[in-house]
């Protein structure tokens, strides 16, 4: 839905249809659902029903939950629309499947290893899958969130950031921040800034 322009759903929605589909155990009705709900957007889109036109975000870097909620929020009530995950819980884990021919090990050992985890050196599948996002979905900067005890993330910033910058020529942002709300003002005002730029 955040490939459409502008957008079907906003990057809140997108959250909680993503964070929530990780507490259902049951993955065929799961599908379903999903597949229900997005039919319903995309007739609901092409009849008029679409967000405002604003820049398009994309958040790249740690896990999606509590930090990343507030990172949305911050984009979102600023006059940007996050537009995509690239990360833990986003497409990073979906985007491949496993493949249901062949040795299973070998089969499991391929998905795995070819997510683009900051924890594997050198991650040009992250700058793949990065790359191949910005692209899609037309993203007009890149928002990296990253957790103070997410080392392995922080390391990877500079990386991500020239990659962004020299590859596709949009402007980039790092923010470290943790699970309180103690940075909200600060995270606020960052975003806004950063917003304003595009």
């Amino acid at each position: 839905m955040g490939r459409l322009n502008p957008p079907a759903l906003s990057g809140s929605d997108i959250l909680k249809v993503v964070y929530g589909a990780t507490f259902r155990f049951d993955k065929e009705a799961l599908i379903n659902e999903l597949d229900a709900m997005t039919a319903r957007v995309r007739q609901q889109w092409e009849e008029g029903q679409r967000l405002d036109p604003r820049p398009r975000i994309l958040i790249t870097g740690c896990p999606i939950g509590g930090a990343a909620e507030k990172v949305v929020r911050a984009i979102e009530e600023n006059g940007g629309w996050v537009v995509g995950y690239e990360n833990c819980t986003g497409a990073k884990a979906s985007e491949q499947c496993v493949a249901e021919t062949g040795d299973v090990y070998d089969a499991l050992a391929d998905k795995y290893l070819a997510i683009g985890c900051s924890c594997v050196s050198p991650n040009d599948q992250r700058l793949q899958m990065l790359s191949q996002m910005v692209e899609e979905y037309q993203v007009d900067g890149v928002v990296d969130v990253i957790l103070q005890a997410c080392h392995t993330y922080a390391v990877e910033s500079l990386a991500i950031k020239r990659h962004v910058r020299h590859q596709h020529n949009i402007p980039y942002i790092a923010i470290e921040t943790d699970y309180s709300t103690s940075d909200i003002g600060q995270l606020s005002t960052r975003v806004a800034a950063f917003i304003e730029m595009l």
